[in-house]
């Protein structure tokens, strides 16, 4: 399957789409229902574009990486062709047996059109609806990256809420503290080194084994001393919660 379709012209179908260009797959067209979005992409692949369901040309393989809610209209408009979604919550009767090969290209990871990724050391989820179709999917991941797992809807859908907490619950945790460092005068960048040193414990040990703090002290006082001094009900209430959630996780 050297022949692919993107239908899709963001962050991901950016980097999918230049990943399986440098590893010598030919994308023989772009797909966005803004044209100027399918233009600019299908300009860096050096390739066609199009805002036309209906003028898609002939692939071995269509990748959507369209927004979740619109993956079903998007199906309903494609004949029927070997086809794959990279979405890491929708499950792989979405297809809904009107193709005859059909399965999920799930890259776990945050992407942005413009900041650059080792794409080699994304996990990609795979799952088809046969044993050789997915063979197939495995084996074009395998070219992109080095950690290829088999997963199933179920097991991809927990995974993506572990996703949810991991990433973006953590980020916002971190606008948070950028908020409250930010009114006091203080940069966000003094708490990178804590950041990185609480990543690389990480690398060697369970989540559970590594947590400090007052909550994993039980040092109620300085906890109630921190609720005290926040201003904010939303933001206090919210501390408040995740310091019992971690007593209670640690007890």
């Amino acid at each position: 399957m050297k022949n692919i379709i993107l239908l899709g012209s963001g962050n991901v179908a950016t980097h999918l789409g230049i990943a399986l260009k440098n590893s010598n797959f030919a994308i023989l067209q772009v797909y966005s229902k803004s044209i100027k979005n399918a233009k600019a992409l299908a300009k860096k692949l050096d390739t066609h574009f199009t805002n036309d369901l209906t003028k898609l040309k002939s692939a071995d393989l269509i990748i959507v990486s369209v927004n979740d809610d619109a993956i079903s209209s998007v199906l309903s408009q494609v004949k029927n062709t070997a086809i794959v979604h990279t979405s890491g919550s929708v499950r792989l009767n979405v297809f809904k047996e009107k193709f005859s090969n059909y399965g999920v290209f799930y890259p776990l990871q945050t992407f942005n059109k413009e900041v650059d990724l080792n794409i080699s050391e994304i996990p990609f989820c795979i799952e088809g609806n046969s044993l050789e179709f997915e063979n197939q999917l495995i084996k074009i991941a395998k070219t992109l990256s080095n950690n290829v797992v088999k997963m199933n809807s179920q097991q991809r859908k927990k995974l993506h809420i572990a996703a949810v907490f991991a990433c973006n619950f953590s980020n916002h945790m971190y606008s948070l503290a950028d908020e409250l460092l930010e009114k006091n005068d203080i940069d966000f960048k003094i708490l990178l080194p804590l950041i990185k040193n609480t990543i690389t414990n990480l690398e060697k040990n369970k989540p559970k084994e590594v947590q400090t703090g007052p909550a994993k002290r039980n040092d109620k006082d300085i906890i109630q001393e921190h609720i005290d001094t926040i201003k904010e009900k939303e933001i206090r209430e919210l501390y408040q919660k995740i310091s019992a959630n971690i007593m209670k996780f640690h007890e």
